[in-house]
């Protein structure tokens, strides 16, 4: 009988921590291993095209990008580099939200982690011991300050529309990594294999334009300029 329960209770024990909460060290995020900056290329993720908006490192005030990790078990390779970026709206809904975020700080280039924490926890599927496939995205504040919101805004044209000023997204270079089982987590982002996986090294992280404010055509300003000079004639002749 105690051999059983014995039994039963090691059973019980095993299942537990194999759907354990993976543990991740969200405690700072180096500029050795991820800066970013704006790009004025139109991302083609969008199915955007053409140039606009400005260039440059983040930063000047806090708050105005954030990030977030996203974490996918979909194709995690043995070694080597990270899986592709996705190539489309549909493949990057494939990717979970690890509710882990960040922004960038009032360095030029820099980001920082929200709630700095260590043995931080991320939704299931993601349990200790469960190697996944992982990635940071950008977005401008004008977006949201949460990936749900923004990615919903992503997903719908009318919303997208209707943002304020130049909206700018981008995805970093991604890693994988095994989340821990105990303080102080994995750390998803560094330059080497450290024994738990490939974590994310993305200088320079591009966060591109997805909305660029409409420029008239030459020729349309032309035919709006000759459409004014006939009706200011037609006053006249009045």
């Amino acid at each position: 009988m105690k051999k059983v329960l014995i039994t039963s209770v090691c059973a019980i024990a095993l299942a537990g921590s194999a759907f354990a909460q993976g543990k991740i060290n969200w405690n700072t995020i180096s500029a050795s291993f991820v800066t970013a900056q704006t790009n004025t290329s139109v991302s083609t993720l969008f199915g955007g095209t053409g140039t606009g908006g400005t260039a440059g490192a983040t930063g000047v005030a806090a708050g105005q990008y954030y990030y977030a990790l996203l974490f996918s078990g979909t194709s995690v390779p043995v070694s080597g580099a990270g899986v592709a970026q996705p190539i489309s709206l549909a493949a990057l809904g494939t990717w979970s939200d690890s509710l882990l975020t960040g922004q960038n700080s009032t360095s030029a280039g820099r980001l920082i982690v929200n709630g700095q924490t260590t043995a931080a926890t991320v939704p299931v599927p993601w349990a200790s011991g469960v190697t996944q496939n992982v990635m940071l995205v950008g977005w401008s504040v004008n977006l949201g300050t949460t990936w749900a919101a923004a990615s919903a805004i992503l997903n719908s044209p009318s919303a997208l529309a209707n943002v304020v000023g130049n909206a700018y997204f981008g995805m970093s270079t991604t890693g994988y990594v095994t989340a821990g089982a105990a303080d102080p987590g994995t750390a998803p982002f560094g330059s080497v294999d450290g024994g738990f996986g490939l974590p994310i090294k993305s200088l320079n992280t591009q966060l591109y334009l997805i909305n660029p404010v409409a420029v008239p055509e030459p020729a349309t300003i032309a035919l709006a300029g000759l459409g004014g000079l006939a009706l200011l004639a037609l006053r006249r002749k009045k």
